[in-house]
């Protein structure tokens, strides 16, 4: 490594050495320094050859307080109790909420659309902030508006508590040290170095004020440079910006693979997800592999998440949460999928497969009206699913759990929050959360921390109350969104920081992001508990433009002053507007500031070498296999070669999304159903016609109930639906029985929903299900046969036609019946006409088809052959052809209409679509492919379920 490149990081630790062998303390501004600084003096040991050495006493300030604060306590000189935050944060809320409780019937200053959680971290803050400024005695009054004034009740309340039972608050404890280091109560270092502090606030001045006045020498160490180069880098975006930093650094590790490198961003959180793809895809593209380690990434954030956004403990709050509760599907659905839910065994490895399907063709199929189900709904359904026992893990898991929720029936009771931590541990033990035998590093420190925050949590108990189960669980859940967790730092070369981070550490180079006028310096926000006139005479954060301004150059000045190279960059635009370098760079030495906008580089990998596969090679079909299936796959055969063969032949199919109550497809269903019940009592057109309008009504009626009994899965939904549900039925088969008697030549239902199985079409052997027959009437006696497919959407004739039909379900019907005699062995009746038969309101209600002579259909459609019989002997030719190509495996990406047919394909992932060709108009339009009624009556769907439901 070049000795002037790692100059301000050998001066910072050499003086820092120097200082801890005269015996004195670091204190540092931040944990991440005092981490930072720990680990350089313990390399320095071992480079010496040391065997073993005393841990040095550097400390963050606040551990610093804590570690004086705990010997007063040793030593008999306090006996207060030390309040945690979230300690603190209960008490705030209390007074809050009583105040609001007891207000709540007149106007009041207390009337607030926040949340009495919201408003009990403002007083925190506000308190926090008085106490830093010790302008605690000024606030009453500079008092002026209904929120300060409000304050100022608050935090008299607070201290009285606080003063009863004997409570001291983070926000005091500096003062708290100051009385006691004046008294002579805490033996002090003879020297201090501080590190890393950018301003102090008056309660730590004064503080140290009085260490210093004991005797103890106090130096403030500031980072130093040997002619720091700072450039400017100005892109012509924000992506550019990021894209030319994450080369830069790619360059300098290949260049010095030790160097220790920093990037610096304002604000971090916003940017972490967008950072880590670019990084990840230009520093280390092979950790883009699920299962990558994340050792491979040379970089990691120095700042945290919230411990709840950790996908372990967001399982284990949402085992939780259903424990309390109904849960939404969605989140169910992700406990399915977890590792860290009812983990699988060595004697189930495929178990995780049987899960995704019983999302996928149960869960996923139900009706509810709310999106979310309880536990015990849940349960049942696993338990009543017929492939139940591909599930062992999950089945032994949740009858722990029930266990667990029986024994602790009643969760309105009041309990301590330490018995409800116990419980919560309890039922993630049931739930198999915590057998976590082969965790990782991070997933082991994330159990570490969740155990923390149940401890925490048992810590409420330090005022005596009981609360519910939900109750404590809110309280969890806030510790555990409030509570940032960072992994062990692996020490990799790139450390990714916001600018109060990197006080107290030195680098080789570093690059600061997003340095434009409009990112830096942020604008922090004044208190609204706080009287502003208050604020602006103590120069609190956001009171005061100019000493911020000058807090952020100073802030920009050490971080330059931190390696021998930094680069400053910012997006010339912006979605706020056009940007130019932030004036907070103004008391930096810049060389060479870049006077043009930074072209991002292409990629400079490696070119890949693509293996071309023609696809108009036919795949046959497996030996040995039979081509099963109904009218779905020459409907997909003729929609696109490629997206038949992988949901025919594959089984990859899209999820379809969870509805809540009747979809469209179920409601045609119903009318399926209820027409099926209401014809196998009525049998005719002349009984129909022959019924009074209470008859026929009663009949409908019947047939709604029987068909709504089977329909509806859901035992939960009210009665006011299922009633809405029968009018709206009710009131469509009254207009199409109206229809029935009065439009319609005569006519008999022969059959309905009959099923004929393995009938022959080309290769394939097909399911079929023909939805009604009737024979047609003249004169009184039979004269042909009418098939009828029910729709409750749109539909035409003309689907049925071309050598690609969209529609082919009634020419295979059709085709069927000529080729095959019906299961009663009977010999079929010349076919008189085929129809849609459409059940819908207005004027599209009819019955719409061919006619193989005048009269036979209310709505008849010009034939394009010569007669129906030689119509039905073009589908058969038509059809077969489709059975050919599918089954020799013709699977060509050729869809018949681009982009209309590919819009609701769910093949995207496998085939080569351009998705930018499908606009917005086409999207917007209904998927011609799709047929509401016959996914869920074709066979095609019937076989999935057998195979995976």
């Amino acid at each position: 490594m070049d000795v002037s490149a790692a100059l301000p990081a050998q001066l910072m630790q050499s003086r820092v050495r120097q200082a801890l062998t005269r015996g004195a303390t670091v204190l540092t501004a931040n944990q991440r320094a005092a981490r930072t600084l720990r680990r350089a003096f313990d390399l320095h040991q071992r480079e010496l050859g040391l065997a073993s050495w005393q841990p040095p006493p550097i400390l963050a300030w606040e551990t610093w307080l804590g570690s004086l604060w705990h010997r007063l306590l040793v030593d008999g000189h306090a006996s207060e109790l030390l309040l945690s935050p979230t300690q603190e944060h209960r008490v705030w809320r209390n007074i809050i909420a009583a105040e609001i409780a007891a207000a709540s019937a007149t106007a009041s200053a207390t009337d607030s659309l926040r949340p009495v959680d919201a408003l009990a971290e403002t007083a925190a803050s506000a308190w926090s902030l008085l106490h830093d400024y010790r302008a605690r005695h000024r606030l009453a009054a500079a008092a002026d508006t209904s929120d300060t004034r409000a304050f100022v009740r608050w935090a008299r309340a607070f201290e009285r508590v606080c003063r009863d039972r004997g409570y001291l608050t983070q926000a005091e404890l500096a003062e708290a040290l100051r009385a006691a280091v004046a008294a002579g109560k805490i033996s002090l270092p003879r020297e201090l170095l501080l590190v890393g502090f950018d301003s102090k606030r008056p309660a730590q001045i004064a503080l140290l004020d009085a260490v210093g006045g004991t005797g103890t020498q106090i130096d403030d160490l500031q980072p130093e440079s040997a002619r720091a180069a700072s450039t400017i880098v100005r892109a012509s975006n924000a992506y550019d910006e990021l894209t030319a930093c994450a080369r830069r650094l790619r360059d300098r590790l290949t260049e010095q693979p030790e160097a220790a490198l920093a990037v610096i961003v304002p604000a971090i959180d916003d940017e972490r997800a967008e950072i880590d793809r670019v990084f990840r895809q230009l520093l280390a593209p092979e950790a883009n592999d699920i299962a990558a380690p994340v050792g491979l990434l040379p970089y990691e954030f120095s700042l945290g998440v919230p411990l709840a956004h950790t996908p372990l403990v967001a399982t284990a709050l949402d085992i939780l949460r259903w424990a309390a509760g109904p849960l939404p599907f969605d989140r169910v659905t992700a406990l399915l999928l977890s590792p860290h839910f009812a983990p699988t065994v060595a004697e189930s490895p495929s178990e995780h497969l049987h899960r995704a399907e019983f999302d996928a063709f149960v869960l996923r199929e139900r009706q509810p009206l709310l999106p979310e189900i309880s536990l015990d709904n849940f349960a049942q359904l696993v338990a009543g699913w017929r492939h139940a026992s591909r599930l062992p893990a999950l089945s032994r898991h949740l009858r722990a759990l029930q266990a667990v929720m029986r024994r602790n029936a009643s969760n309105a009771a009041e309990r301590t929050h330490a018995d409800w931590a116990a419980t919560m541990h309890d039922l993630l033990e049931a739930a198999g959360w915590s057998a976590g035998s082969e965790d990782s590093s991070i997933e082991f420190q994330t159990r570490r921390k969740w155990e923390s925050a149940l401890d925490e949590l048992a810590t409420l108990d330090f005022e005596g109350n009981r609360v519910s189960f939900a109750a404590a669980f809110a309280a969890l859940e806030r510790i555990a969104a409030k509570t940032l967790f960072a992994p062990e730092s692996r020490h990799a070369p790139i450390q990714i920081m916001g600018p109060l981070e990197a006080a107290g550490s030195a680098f080789d180079a570093i690059w600061f992001l997003r340095a434009g006028d409009l990112g830096w310096p942020a604008v922090p926000a004044t208190n609204p508990l706080l009287p502003w006139r208050l604020q602006r005479d103590l120069a609190m954060p956001g009171a005061d433009p100019a000493r911020d301004f000058e807090l952020a150059k100073r802030i920009t000045a050490r971080i330059a002053a931190s390696a021998p190279g930094v680069d400053f960059s910012y997006a010339r635009q912006t979605a706020d507007g056009d940007q130019r370098p932030s004036p907070a760079l103004a008391g930096v030495a810049i060389e060479s500031p870049g006077s043009a906008d930074l072209v991002a580089a292409p990629t400079d990998a490696e070119p890949i070498l693509l293996e071309c596969l023609p696809d108009d090679v036919p795949i046959p079909s497996p030996p040995g296999r039979a081509l099963e299936g109904g009218a779905g796959i020459l409907a997909a055969q003729a929609a696109c070669g490629f997206r038949a063969f992988a949901e025919k032949r594959l089984y990859s199919s899209a999820l379809e999304p969870a509805s809540l109550g009747l979809d469209h497809r179920e409601r045609g269903n119903l009318v399926h159903a209820v027409l099926d019940r209401f014809w196998a009592q009525v049998e005719g057109q002349a009984a129909l016609r022959g019924m009074t309008t209470a008859d026929r009504d009663d009949t409908l009626a019947r047939s709604i109930d029987e068909a709504l009994a089977r329909y509806h899965a859901d035992p939960g939904w009210p009665r006011e639906y299922l009633d809405a549900e029968r009018l709206r039925l009710l009131n469509l088969l009254r207009q199409w029985m109206d229809y029935e008697a009065t439009e319609r030549s005569p006519f008999v239902v022969k059959s309905r929903e009959e099923q004929r199985k393995d009938v022959q079409i080309g290769p394939l052997r097909l399911n079929v299900r023909v939805d009604r027959v009737d024979t047609s009437l003249v004169d009184g006696g039979p004269a042909g046969e009418i098939i009828l497919d029910y729709k409750t959407g749109l539909a035409k004739p003309a689907d049925w036609l071309g050598d690609r039909p969209d529609a082919p379900q009634l020419p295979l019907y059709a085709v069927v019946s000529r080729s095959h005699p019906s299961q009663s062995g009977e010999s079929p009746l010349p076919l008189a006409g085929i129809a849609f038969a459409t059940v819908r309101p207005g004027t599209e209600m009819g019955v719409n088809g061919y006619e193989a002579r005048d009269g036979v259909l209310p709505k008849a459609a010009k034939l394009p052959a010569e007669s129906l019989d030689a119509q039905v002997d073009e589908w058969r030719a038509t059809l077969t052809s489709l059975a050919e190509d599918f089954h020799s495996g013709h699977a060509a990406v050729a869809p018949k209409q681009y982009p209309a047919t590919c819009q609701y394909c769910g093949q995207r992932l496998l085939c080569r679509l351009d998705p930018s060709a499908l606009s917005a108009e086409v999207l917007a339009e209904p998927d011609p492919y799709l047929d509401p009624e016959s996914d869920a009556t074709d066979p095609d769907a019937a076989e999935l379920e057998a195979d995976f439901g």
